[in-house]
């Protein structure tokens, strides 16, 4: 026997004249109806966590932008601070080299620390005479090293193979300064470097300044550091004003920017 199918009844009854509205559903329909508003609303619960998923995924990529944008920051800064650094150790270099210090001192013997702990005890009883002390005195310094820019401007051409100094461009008529104490070999005329001179810096060092449109000093003439010794010009086998400026080392052409401290 064929079981009979159970009904719902929906009924809405107006306030006014209008007859009432019935509308039976069975109970299959209602379980469909069911199950379809269960599947979209599992639909939905989907929809809203992939969506939330996505968004929590661009907040986390925005986040990972400004982090590195903030990593690219503070490495332009650690790149900016390692270039000052270098600059430090290389003008550090620079004044050990034009004040004697790049070489580490001789060992101490024993008969030398002996002797100056006999010193020192003789100081501090006052037993220390004037000859003495002015004997243990540290002689100056000797500004020998070509450590300053002879001239103001800026390099035109580098120290390469073909080219053993640098080339300074400045004004014509502006000062050229020695770049360090020393004795004036060569002043005169040169065919290619045209008005030339040429200084000797104690025993190991030398410099030469050519094209200049004037000489102020003599060969044999001492100068001092800092001291005009001629004015920029070009003269010789030149293309405009300019200063070529070279530094030697025991004969041997060496960089001269490697000695500036004033550059």
């Amino acid at each position: 026997m064929k079981k009979r199918e159970r009904y719902v009844s929906f009924i809405v009854a107006p306030h006014h004249k209008s007859d009432p509205w019935q509308k039976d559903i069975s109970y299959t329909s209602l379980k469909r109806l069911a199950y379809v508003l269960a599947g979209l609303l599992l639909a939905a619960v989907l929809l809203i966590f992939n969506y939330g998923h996505i968004y929590w995924r661009a907040s986390q990529y925005e986040a990972m932008k400004n982090r590195a944008r903030e990593i690219e920051q503070k490495f332009t800064q650690l790149q900016q601070i390692k270039k000052e650094l270098s600059a430090i150790r290389e003008t550090e270099g620079k004044l050990k080299n034009m004040l004697g210090v790049s070489k580490q001192p001789p060992l101490l013997t024993i008969n030398e620390i002996n002797r100056s702990t006999s010193f020192n005890a003789n100081t501090a009883a006052g037993n220390a005479t004037p000859e003495s002390t002015a004997r243990e005195a540290p002689a100056p310094v000797e500004r020998t090293t070509p450590s300053i820019m002879p001239v103001k401007g800026w390099i035109s051409a580098n120290m390469s193979v073909n080219h053993n100094g640098v080339d300074i461009a400045a004004r014509e008529g502006d000062p050229v300064m020695a770049a360090a104490d020393g004795m004036v070999t060569f002043a005169g005329w040169d065919n290619y470097f045209g008005h030339q001179v040429i200084i000797a810096h104690g025993q190991k060092f030398s410099t030469m300044y050519g094209h200049n449109a004037k000489l102020l000093v003599k060969e044999n003439q001492a100068v001092r550091q800092g001291q005009v010794i001629a004015l920029v010009g070009s003269t010789g086998q030149s293309s405009g004003p300019h200063l070529h400026y070279e530094v030697r080392t025991n004969g041997r052409p060496v960089d001269p920017t490697y000695y500036w401290i004033n550059h």
